[in-house]
């Protein structure tokens, strides 16, 4: 009869407690496991979590920790993390992963003082897979692996007024100037540049992140100056950084003339046709783009980035099946990812719905992460051919499966807007906003979608400032920045934010907004030029369309014909 309260399986009677929670805490990491293998990411990094609270396992807790971390459940990451470092409180590794989940949250202030406790207990002296060097190098080494996990925004903030002396080697000062830089923070780069010289860092690679940054902030002579002392330092390395900070300062014809005289090189050659390549794509020549190409398809070392491009040029050209049969071709390299994208969309646009949403699934092995990307991939594309609701439908399903992960929170939001569904989306991103005030890739988002939809302009105002502080030369932000002041009916003062935004990102939207702001100042003439540059690198956006569309401007012609590969 007693037997009959237990609902099966029942432990054996007289087992203790304890067995009874060890047996209950396998059960559940079995079901995590399940659940992981089923994408049920929200449900695995629970059960791992609540198994490694109630077993004192420090492996069991790495393995939540890790489940947690990859799976975006950095809430759960937390406790898992904490749960480890609690039964190991020394190990590196430990306060390593409590920084991370400290950086999923967006908890700067947290992350800070977990990196500083894991540099105190040894943590970046030993090198990352396949790494090598000194301790100093190894630290840099490892910050940059965090900022590839976390986010470089988030990470760079973390490392603002961090403490410990091992920061202050050349390495270390250069490894932040590398941040700072990829943050969108010339200033602070140039800072971190100079401090690294120093202390010593290794000369050239530092004065090409110095001519970089300074090219960035427009200052021609000092990026060219810094440019000729890279290659001083590393003649054979840094053969074109002065090539390189040209592009970045916008003087093509400059830049293509130094490539001709560095192609009479042998040794050269294939890298100053790389660049010429890319600046004759670039600019819609793309009977030029295509002769170079055709010719580095020859070269190793050239020839998976050529059969990119020429499939691009075909695409470009309405040559679906020579564009599909390029992209194929790359399967299996580093341009794989874009290469099925860009497949995916033109079967998409083909008629082919099935077929473009299969090839952008997942493979059964992959990461989780990679499944993530694959299925916001596959509602982005949803939502460009105008299925708003089925691209939804799909963020919410894998909403289900990774419960409050914030990239697809964030995507969700650009979702609704692009719906039409605005009240919609300024609350998913006013929820998020609550959680993470001090992510800037929010706060620019609330601001703009305020602005362009003309709502509380003043508010949008201090968001789009309080991200531009963090990140001042962000041409996304800085674009945000302009559109806002456009709106306010600040003409004069939006402009020379739009050409920046655009001089650092040939951004299609950037493009659209420049030359809207142009047309309404009375510069007709530049305005049609900027709308039919932002075409040539995104000959699908809608905005600068429907801009030309308003203006009754026509868009121009492609260029060139018989593209083969």
């Amino acid at each position: 009869m007693a037997a009959a309260l237990c609902a099966p399986p029942c432990p054996a009677w007289g087992s203790s407690t304890a067995q009874r929670e060890t047996e209950d805490s396998n059960a559940l990491v079995l079901t995590a496991e399940i659940a992981l293998q089923r994408d049920d990411c929200g449900r695995a990094a629970a059960n791992y979590t609540i198994a490694a609270q109630r077993l004192a396992d420090a492996k069991l807790a790495e393995r939540a920790t890790g489940v947690a971390l990859d799976c975006g459940q950095y809430q759960a990451a937390e406790r898992a993390a904490a749960r480890w470092r609690q039964l190991m409180p020394g190990d590196p590794a430990a306060l390593r992963a409590v920084m991370r989940a400290d950086l999923g949250l967006y908890k700067i202030d947290d992350a800070r003082s977990a990196f500083e406790s894991w540099i105190k207990s040894g943590g970046g002296v030993a090198p990352v897979k396949g790494g090598r060097g000194t301790a100093d190098d190894n630290l840099a080494e490892q910050v940059s692996q965090v900022a590839q996990e976390s986010g470089v925004s988030a990470t760079f903030a973390m490392l603002r007024g961090a403490q410990g002396e091992r920061l202050q080697s050349g390495r270390a000062q250069l490894a932040l100037a590398d941040l700072a830089f990829d943050g969108w923070n010339y200033r602070e780069a140039l800072q971190y540049a100079q401090r690294a010289l120093s202390a010593g860092a290794e000369r050239a690679p530092t004065q090409l992140l110095l001519a970089r940054a300074h090219a960035g902030l427009g200052e021609a002579d000092q990026a060219v100056a810094a440019a000729g002392a890279a290659r001083s330092a590393a003649p054979k390395d840094q053969s074109f950084a002065a090539v390189d900070v040209l592009i970045l300062l916008g003087r093509e014809r400059e830049a293509r003339m130094a490539l001709e005289n560095l192609r009479d090189t042998a040794a050269l050659r294939p890298q100053a046709e790389r660049r010429l390549g890319l600046l004759a794509f670039d600019r819609g020549d793309y009977d030029e783009a295509q002769s170079v190409f055709s010719t580095l398809v020859k070269d190793q070392e050239s020839s998976v980035i050529a059969v990119y491009y020429l499939a691009a040029i075909a695409e470009r050209r309405g040559e679906s099946a020579a564009a599909l049969r390029g992209y194929q071709m790359l399967s299996g390299t580093g341009l794989e990812a874009a290469a099925r994208t860009r497949a995916a969309t033109i079967l998409y646009k083909a008629g082919q719905r099935s077929d473009a949403l299969e090839l952008l699934q997942a493979k059964d092995d992959a990461t989780p992460a990679t499944r993530l990307e694959a299925e916001i991939a596959q509602a982005q594309l949803l939502s460009n051919g105008g299925e708003g609701d089925q691209a939804l439908a799909r963020i919410d399903d894998v909403l289900a499966r990774f419960p409050g992960h914030p990239d697809v929170l964030y995507q969700k939001s650009i979702l609704l807007e692009k719906a039409g569904r605005t009240d919609a989306a300024i609350a998913q991103l006013e929820g998020l906003y609550r959680e993470r005030p001090q992510d800037s890739a929010i706060s620019n988002a609330l601001g703009f979608i305020l602005a362009d939809h003309d709502r509380d302009l003043p508010r949008s105002q201090r968001l789009i400032t309080a991200a531009l502080k963090a990140e001042p030369d962000n041409p996304a932000i800085l674009d945000s920045m302009g559109w806002l002041l456009y709106r306010r009916g600040m003409l004069q003062a939006a402009l020379p934010l739009l050409e920046r935004a655009f001089r650092l990102d040939q951004d299609g939207d950037i493009g659209a907004h420049w030359g809207e702001v142009l047309w309404a100042l009375g510069d007709k003439s530049k305005a049609r030029e900027t709308w039919n540059r932002a075409l040539m690198v995104d000959p699908d956006n809608a905005l600068v369309k429907a801009a030309q569309q308003r203006a009754g401007v026509p868009s121009l012609p492609i260029q060139g014909t018989g593209t083969s590969i």
